[in-house]
């Protein structure tokens, strides 16, 4: 796991957090940053100090992002779904009441659903160190929709996504997820808790997956949620076996309707939260450490 190679100040959030990159780019540099850690992993860490440091700094970028291979294809799903235009470098607010600008056929729709699943499974072998990354790079890139390889992600230092996305906070939180039992759905919040996401779901062992709802960077006003989402939560039954979770728990706002939408569809879903602010009126049913502030 990534985690092994990692060395940072888990206060603060680093520069290389700060970035902008083109899709393709962000998926060729995470293959070339994962066979960098996946041959360090075969050979040691060795005691020469440069190739320490070099194998902190390729983990440390490499943790910062992966996470944008889920978050272009979701908001690329997203816009599908909803009927909203495609931009290399925007993103736009949802009305998910609105009538559709733009027509995707079912194809579409259908395809952008399995590009995000695929994503998915790409940004976790990244943080798995799977030496198979590269194959799996290679066949992702080669079959995305038309344009998205153009598309550019920007990335800003957050130092609360940070903070929450520290392996051994993390580690808390699935240890308590698991005492209760192993869920078999993971359900964030994004895009916060994307890397806190990518993370847990590789310790607890379940299919991951995200639902946009951000309201603080993106405006939402609430979850957004397709009637492809809507059906991968109602075939969990009542929802027993799902956990929906977010990255940082501070006013509790974002959880608390993240909880309540999904629980429409999975009543019994349990939440999460790697970490808690002692002053959040919403109390998850799991938390990874309660923050005191």
């Amino acid at each position: 796991m990534i985690d092994e190679f990692l060395s940072c100040d888990w206060d603060e959030a680093p520069d290389a957090m700060d970035f902008e990159r083109p899709y393709a780019e962000v998926i060729g540099r995470s293959a070339e940053l994962v066979s960098l850690l996946s041959a360090r992993a075969s050979s040691g860490h060795g005691d020469d100090e440069r190739e320490r440091r070099r194998t902190w700094d390729a983990a440390g970028e490499l943790f910062v992002l992966a996470p944008a291979i889920v978050n272009v294809a979701l908001n690329h799903s997203v816009c599908i779904q909803f009927g909203l235009p495609l931009h290399p470098t925007e993103y736009f607010e949802v009305d998910q009441s609105a009538e559709p600008l733009v027509r995707y056929s079912d194809e579409e729709r259908d395809e952008a659903v399995s590009t995000l699943e695929r994503s998915i499974a790409l940004a976790r072998a990244a943080y798995s160190i799977d030496p198979a990354f590269g194959a799996m790079a290679a066949a992702y890139g080669s079959s995305l929709p038309h344009g998205i390889g153009t598309f550019v992600y920007t990335s800003r230092r957050d130092k609360y996504t940070w903070r929450a996305a520290e392996p051994a906070k993390v580690r808390a939180l699935a240890s308590s997820v698991l005492k209760a039992g192993r869920p078999s759905l993971a359900v964030g919040a994004a895009h916060g808790s994307i890397m806190a996401g990518l993370f847990l779901a590789e310790l607890l062992g379940c299919e991951l997956w995200f639902l946009r709802f951000s309201m603080f960077k993106r405006n939402d006003t609430a979850p957004i949620v397709s009637a492809h989402d809507e059906r991968k939560l109602r075939a969990h039954g009542d929802g027993s076996d799902i956990l929906v979770f977010d990255e940082d728990s501070a006013s509790g706002a974002t959880l608390s309707l993240l909880s309540a939408r999904v629980k429409e569809m999975a009543p019994e879903a349990r939440t999460g939260a790697v970490i808690r602010h002692q002053s959040a009126a919403f109390r998850p049913d799991h938390v990874g450490r309660v923050w005191w502030d």
